[in-house]
């Protein structure tokens, strides 16, 4: 990612995480710099067709905190099964499709998620492939680091 950057700004880190554990060559990439976050991550349709990207650019000093987790979506899960179920009921027609679909939400209902909340109080959630946590971790530590020593 090419990132332009301003006056008197610098790269500390750059990170590229894969956003999707299906469509693994769609990137997240964010850089941090001694001024702000900035980046973008894929959006994606169900999680299996790609729609373009959002685009992230946070200042650092409207930065409060930035924390890693993991989280569990039990919706993701539920609505896999019921299409994995449905897909074997109807393996003749399209099922097929609801398989491929149900799958695809089971293997992204765990997944590893930076949030970043500015002074205000607004949190903004950027969820990354659970297999990528500690690269996330890692990231987000520099990110804090970086904010400390403002």
């Amino acid at each position: 990612m090419s990132t332009i950057l301003g006056k008197d700004e610098q790269k500390i880190k750059e990170a590229t995480f894969t956003a999707n554990l299906i469509l693994f060559w769609l990137k997240a990439n964010y850089v941090l710099t001694n001024k702000r976050i900035t980046g973008h991550t894929p959006n994606t349709l169900l999680g299996l067709i790609p729609l373009g990207q959002a685009q992230v650019s946070q200042p650092l000093n409207t930065v409060a905190s930035v924390t890693s987790s993991t989280k569990f979506s039990f919706i993701r899960l539920l609505i896999g099964l019921i299409l994995v179920i449905a897909g074997f009921a109807l393996i003749g027609s399209f099922g097929i499709i609801l398989l491929i679909l149900g799958a695809v939400n089971i293997l992204n209902c765990y997944t590893a998620t930076f949030v970043v909340t500015n002074n205000g109080g607004q949190s903004v959630g950027y969820e990354i492939s659970i297999l990528e946590k500690s690269k996330v971790v890692e990231f987000v530590d520099e990110i804090n680091t970086v904010i400390a020593d403002l």
